[in-house]
């Protein structure tokens, strides 16, 4: 092509007014070879026989970079695990826990426990001892008391409740598996909830205390509900802050009669608090904060060895001398009732479980966060305060 294109520009801009004729090349030669055009011909041969082998003159434009060749490695075998998340872990197949010690045998430092229903991967697995690491502890576990892989996955089935995350930005959860029933309440994205049970399409979830739905399986992720190992100073760290709990929740059950007794009333709306939190606000939701990871027990209200909902408002404001109705749908006449948008830290939101009557109580700490006594699997936690619709606020506190 580009040996065409500058012969026939010589040949037109030197107004040549030779005649071609349909001759062989060697004629055309030997007619021009004294001639500009002659030189420029030959000029053009020898450029393109000077062109490397293989190349194509007709492609004007700048060669592809070499193909990298195919990878000549093996390519890795897909995973024939029926419990593919379970693949380098084991699980401590014990009734209570079992000890992780510093060296491969019985006398060595005990760093920790793996309680039962924890989780651990497996670094190096031996004929008698594995080393693991699971939470923030590594070390040595005994071989005959954990299993392992596929035989772990079993186990947590057969063991170890589910948990379900919200994927999407608010779910509905409904009274049945069927996307025309009641919806009860709404949920949001990131929040996780028990499975009680699955169906076709559909997952039923407690949401909290005896209040369950059922939500669709596109917009939540299920996964196992494990634990990790505990480490000697965590055990200790632990101990130490329960007696401290104790210890505060026997000195306020010494102390005198509650000091103020809160409004009985009727609900009536109050103005919007705009001012900066008091003290006995943040003293009050610290005091509450104390508690988070204490267990759940319907009928409870002990702060330290179990308590429902209620019971743990209860005994919170009690601490500071306010004394409250033992059930949930009479606390919310405790005080003064506010829109539940209107909640400072410290104040109370409700929730009616699905319900026409309220089931549910928790106390606002701020920045969308609640502490309550969730559930008998999570015990007393924080929250996001719209975990599920709230249908009230009352404000206790001046």
């Amino acid at each position: 092509m580009i040996r065409k294109i500058i012969r026939n520009a010589v040949i037109l801009s030197a107004g040549t007014a030779m005649i071609f004729t349909c001759s062989i090349h060697t004629k055309a030669a030997e007619t021009y070879k004294d001639t500009a055009v002659g030189g420029i011909d030959a000029a053009i041969d020898q450029y393109v026989a000077s062109m490397p082998a293989g190349s194509d003159a007709e492609n004007t434009e700048t060669p592809a970079a070499e193909a990298v060749p195919e990878s000549t490695e093996a390519p890795v075998p897909e995973s024939t695990a029926r419990y593919p998340e379970f693949e380098n872990k084991l699980m401590a197949n014990v009734s209570d826990y079992m000890n992780i010690r510093a060296e491969a045998n019985a006398e060595s430092e005990l760093l920790g426990k793996l309680p039962h229903g924890a989780v651990a991967e497996v670094l190096e697995r031996g004929e008698e001892w594995t080393k693991i690491q699971s939470g923030s502890v590594t070390g040595y576990v005994k071989n005959e008391y954990v299993v392992f892989g596929d035989d772990a996955g079993d186990y947590a089935e057969a063991n170890c409740n589910k948990v379900a995350t919200v994927t999407t930005t608010t779910l509905k959860v409904r009274e049945e598996a069927s996307a025309e029933s009641t919806c009860l309440t709404l949920i949001p994205e990131g929040e996780t909830y028990e499975v009680l049970e699955s169906a076709e399409g559909w997952t039923k979830l407690l949401i909290s205390e005896e209040f369950s739905g059922f939500v669709s399986n596109e917009f939540i992720a299920v996964e196992y509900d494990l634990g990790t190992a505990i480490s000697k100073e965590e055990e200790e760290a632990e101990l130490a802050r329960q007696a401290e709990l104790a210890r505060q929740a026997q000195q306020s059950a010494q102390q005198a009669p509650a000091q103020q007794t809160p409004q009985q009333s009727a609900p009536a709306v109050a103005p919007i608090d705009t001012g900066v939190v008091s003290g006995s606000r943040a003293d009050l939701v610290n005091y509450a904060l104390q508690f988070v990871g204490n267990p759940y027990v319907y009928g409870g209200s002990s702060l330290t060895n179990g308590t429902d909902c209620s019971g743990f408002t209860m005994s919170v404001y009690a601490h500071f001398g306010y004394s409250l109705n033992r059930s949930s749908r009479d606390q919310i006449y405790n005080g003064t009732n506010i829109g539940i948008y209107e909640v400072q830290p410290g104040d109370l939101l409700f929730y009616n479980n699905g319900g026409s009557t309220i089931g549910h109580v928790a106390i606002y700490i701020g920045n969308g966060q609640i502490v309550h006594a969730s559930t008998p699997r999570t015990g007393i936690i924080v929250s996001n305060a719209y975990y599920q619709t709230p249908c009230g606020a009352t404000r206790i506190l001046p």
